[in-house]
């Protein structure tokens, strides 16, 4: 009875139980600007200055000196450039594993819930021991992966430590974590369809392949928009893994954005330049976070 009051008092315009909604609010408030707003905006402003890690002189403002530098640096150029190869490979890879076995689990069969759980373990792998994991299979004397690949002459013994295949072994591990992510959030999306459309569409002579296309993905676009995002904004940021796994060698063959900016922050010490790396990222991924929401409201994608 006392929420229902207050509710109606709400409703009529009344303004005395607000400041209390603010009082609980504040609490939540403060620390999402504690551990985001304000590092963000931190990390804004050292980027116009020369900060150094272990530097106790005086720090000045430099302007736009930091992101005029980075557009002639040929090592961050390369590094961004395997960072959107890396995500235009992996992340489709992912959704489609994902889809088709969404699809395979819609129709119940013996073990299919216990199936359903054992597929989502990869994703509570913590990064850090995926990496470590796939660093040990593809060693090539004691690893399962090494051997296996030396006894059928696929590619070379060791894998990371090829220029041509280290990349693809960072892609292979991603995607063997991931892509349970993308079939959990799709087989949601898939099980809310109602059913009616779909029996209508088998009424009007309708095959699995146009039922598919044109009943199925129309109906879960914007959960198949959700999962792209997700995936997008995570693997803007890909880190321990690949710093485990091949610590950006060799010879800067999978040198992806982030590990560029760890390093030139932390190992190099330049955390002016290495912030600007940082605003970088951060900018980039709210433009492809834009672009994605814009085009999906207006019906472009999928």
């Amino acid at each position: 009875m006392l929420y229902s009051k207050n509710m109606d008092i709400d409703d009529r315009g009344g303004r005395g139980h607000r400041p209390l909604h603010l009082f609980f609010v504040l609490p939540a408030t403060i620390v999402v600007m504690a551990v985001s707003i304000f590092p963000a905006i931190y990390a804004i402003y050292l980027s116009f200055t020369n900060r150094r890690l272990m530097w106790l002189g005086t720090m000045r403002f430099l302007g736009l000196e930091n992101y005029s530098r980075m557009f002639n640096d040929s090592l961050f150029l390369h590094s961004l450039r395997l960072q959107f190869t890396f995500m235009a490979f992996a992340i489709p890879i992912e959704l489609i594993i994902g889809f088709l076995v969404a699809l395979l689990f819609l129709k119940d069969f013996p073990l299919s819930r216990l199936l359903r759980s054992l597929l989502m373990l990869p994703v509570y792998v913590l990064p850090v021991v995926s990496g470590l994991t796939w660093r040990l299979m593809f060693q090539p004397e004691y690893g399962m992966l090494g051997k296996l690949f030396k006894q059928i002459s696929l590619g070379p013994a060791a894998w990371l430590a090829d220029m041509r295949f280290a990349f693809v072994a960072v892609v292979l591990q991603d995607v063997w974590r991931m892509w349970p992510f993308m079939f959990m959030v799709l087989y949601a999306g898939l099980t809310s369809i109602p059913s009616e459309y779909l029996e209508a569409a088998h009424l009007d002579g309708a095959n699995s392949f146009q039922r598919l296309f044109w009943v199925i993905i129309p109906l879960i676009k914007p959960v198949i928009v959700t999962a792209l995002l997700l995936r997008l904004i995570d693997a803007l940021r890909i880190f321990s893994e690949v710093y485990v796994m091949t610590y950006g060698g060799p010879s800067n063959a999978t040198m992806l954005l982030p590990l560029y900016i760890h390093r030139r922050a932390f190992e190099f010490g330049e955390i002016g330049y290495g912030s600007a790396l940082g605003v970088f990222l951060m900018i980039v991924s709210l433009l492809i976070t834009y672009q994605l929401i814009k085009r999906s409201m207006r019906g472009e994608l999928v």
